[in-house]
């Protein structure tokens, strides 16, 4: 009595995805087995699609007929068996040869001695379904891509949404993501810091472990967080909102070429000044150290000073002590506080000129319009090149590539416009904001607040003599001090890039300071 084996096969490993499939054929040849009075000596179950040949558990099967351990097959239909030529070919082969005697499905039955056509017709059908379900599944695909739909499963910070099949923000880690561009931007983070940095928000890697390098650089390089995919080698344009700017992208890609080994800045406390302080005498960098003594009585005592770096040669500049030097600090910030009323009347004044640049930002609008569409038509005529095979493909793509880049860059520019035509307005209230908050810095013992305060007023130009500190501060500190040594308390100051407003000529802090109420004001025209 011939033995057979049972062969049962789906075509996915996904264990949510056609589960019934392989339960209801092992049940149907299960029944179908005793009523023909079939031996079933082992069952074969696969899953995996048949499109291509190398099934593991098919080629075991086969190899074990070759041996002579069974003469027959079960399976649903000969497609469960080969939906290509070359397995398609081996079981008619087999058959041919007598290897198989017998091969049952559940509707009918293929033996050796039987025309050899039929079969041949039905794996010949088998193979046609897959070629044509991959030609349907591309074409549905270039649909997609067309429509601006990325065909794919979704980065980091989007998820794909199956109710409507389109890729969408996740909110929860969008945030995170854009954090971490931002965060690298800066020029001094590695990509392990990244790398850290996503992790403590609850970005890892499938199996939990903080993801590498090659996937945070993967990240830092996807266009698609600012509205550009790439698919079959051609970037396109998105729908999915964007969460980052095509600018942030590009300051990343700057960063990622051009950088080397990063700066680690210094993390020791009694090390807080160093990086902002310069000698007097040569020029070289004050650095900061810290020496222990330990006396024979058993104390220990701790001296943090600072001193020059002497790479130039010699120096006669003696060491400071950290404390000495610190608690000079507070006097020169208090030179640079702005007072309260003076903040109020510069922000009413800031607001007013941000008002009139927005109406005048239209024609500036128009024309960026008017390129767009340019470009759009570029791209339709460059479509058309291609179709009617004026230029190959790679050309096709390479000029693509440039235009879709060019109008990105132009959309952008477009939704930052009206932010764009007041440019100047964030730095001012940021500045405004400082100076104001400068008396909340010297009241605190925050030496880092001290440091990041002193940087924005003296910018490189701060220097030690002899233990003690010399600065020349930037506009508009300079402009800012001046008038509060000026005038007297009682009045209100304001800084003006012109008596009309304090609009975007050339930055705000590049004029004059005069009182809000000087009566120089009535010799030029109201705003």
């Amino acid at each position: 009595m011939p033995n057979y084996f049972l062969y049962a096969r789906k075509s996915t490993d996904v264990e949510d995805k056609q589960v019934r499939s392989i339960e209801d054929q092992l049940a149907v040849l299960r029944a179908l087995a005793k009523t023909e009075g079939l031996n079933v000596v082992e069952e074969f179950i696969e899953k995996q699609s048949a499109e291509i040949p190398g099934r593991p558990v098919f080629n075991e099967m086969l190899a074990r007929i070759e041996r002579g351990e069974a003469q027959g097959v079960i399976c649903w239909k000969l497609d469960r068996l080969a939906r290509n030529p070359v397995d398609g070919g081996q079981i008619s082969w087999f058959l041919q040869r007598g290897i198989i005697q017998h091969i049952q499905t559940h509707d009918r039955s293929y033996r050796s001695t039987d025309n050899i056509l039929l079969m041949s017709v039905e794996f010949g059908m088998a193979n046609q379904f897959i070629i044509d379900l991959s030609t349907n599944t591309k074409r549905g695909l270039n649909e997609k891509v067309k429509n601006g739909e990325y065909p794919s499963r979704a980065p980091v910070g989007y998820f794909n949404d199956r109710r409507y099949k389109t890729i969408v923000v996740d909110k929860k880690i969008a945030k995170a993501v854009r954090e971490a561009f931002e965060y690298y931007a800066n020029g001094d983070t590695r990509l392990e810091d990244v790398a850290k940095f996503l992790a403590e928000r609850g970005i890892h890697t499938r199996s939990g472990k903080t993801i590498s390098r090659d996937r945070v650089t993967y990240i830092l390089t996807n266009t698609f967080y600012f509205g550009l995919f790439r698919y079959d080698g051609e970037l396109h344009e998105g729908k999915h909102t964007p969460i980052i700017s095509k600018q942030l992208f590009d300051k990343v890609q700057k960063v990622l070429k051009g950088r080397g080994k990063p700066h680690k800045s210094p993390k020791n406390e009694s090390k807080a000044l160093c990086g902002l302080i310069k000698c007097d005498e040569c020029g070289c960098a004050i650095t900061g150290e810290v020496k222990i003594k330990h006396q024979k009585n058993g104390n220990v005592h701790r001296y943090a000073y600072y001193r020059c770096t002497k790479k130039r040669g010699a120096c006669s500049q003696p060491c400071v002590k950290e404390d000495d030097l610190t608690g000079q600090l507070p006097d020169i910030l208090k030179e640079f506080i702005l007072p309260a009323d003076c903040a109020a009347e510069l922000l009413k004044m800031a607001e007013k000129d941000e008002k009139e640049a927005l109406q005048s930002s239209g024609a500036e609008s128009q024309a960026i319009k008017e390129e767009i569409a340019a470009i759009s038509n570029k791209l339709g005529v460059l479509l058309n090149a291609l179709l009617e095979q004026d230029i190959d493909r790679e050309v096709y793509r390479a000029e693509k590539q440039k235009l879709v880049l060019q109008k990105r860059d132009l959309e952008e520019k477009m939704a930052n416009l009206n932010k764009g035509v007041v440019a100047w307005l964030e730095p001012l209230q940021n500045w405004i904001k400082d100076a104001v908050l400068l008396d909340e810095t010297v009241k605190t013992g925050d030496l880092s607040s001290k440091k990041s305060s002193l940087r924005k007023i003296c910018g490189s130009n701060l220097f030690l003599k002899t233990g003690k500190l010399k600065f020349v501060p930037i506009k508009p500190y300079a402009e800012l001090r001046y008038a509060l040594k000026k005038f007297s308390k009682e009045e209100t100051c304001l800084i003006s890039e012109r008596v009309t407003g304090i609009g975007p000529v050339s930055p705000p802090w590049q004029g004059g300071i005069i009182p809000v109420y000087d009566t120089r004001l009535s010799n030029f025209p109201s705003a």
